[in-house]
């Protein structure tokens, strides 16, 4: 991540410096000096960058998303190729009707693994904390 992407990143969020400075958990002097160049961006604040923008994009609202069931889990930990089978892919408006059809979809046992995407192909929601929404919600309704 270079300073102009930093720019863009703030920009998209609508973040002013102060307020982008605050979200990465240091003061505004030292957000400047990354987009002034004047001192290098990190790896960290890159990673940063990018779960402060997977997190925006769990509102609610945000969308369209596409809901996607695998037959197993999509990132495994070797470097070997590998093939996971895509049982349905369904695109959505926004989060919140991705998340209620897959709390619906939860009693189908050949449903499994659901994930949400953004429309680049991000993950917004992996597939545990989206069960754990579906639970959370489903402990919330009342008897």
């Amino acid at each position: 991540m270079d300073s102009w992407d930093l720019k863009k990143w703030r920009k998209k969020h609508g973040f002013n410096q102060f307020e982008a400075a605050e979200k990465l958990g240091i003061n505004r002097g030292g957000f400047q000096n990354w987009e002034r160049e004047v001192r290098p961006i990190s790896r960290a604040v890159e990673l940063a960058c990018q779960e402060i923008t997977r997190r925006w994009q769990q509102r609610p609202d945000f969308g369209p998303v596409i809901l996607v069931y695998a037959d197993g889990p999509i990132l495994q930990q070797s470097d070997e190729p590998y093939c996971v089978a895509l049982r349905r892919c369904d695109r959505h408006p926004n989060n919140e009707a991705a998340i209620e059809e897959a709390c619906r979809s939860g009693l189908d046992p050949l449903l499994s693994s659901p994930f949400i995407l953004a429309e680049d192909g991000s993950v917004i929601w992996e597939s545990p904390e989206l069960l754990e929404e579906c639970n959370r919600r489903s402990c919330a309704k009342p008897a």
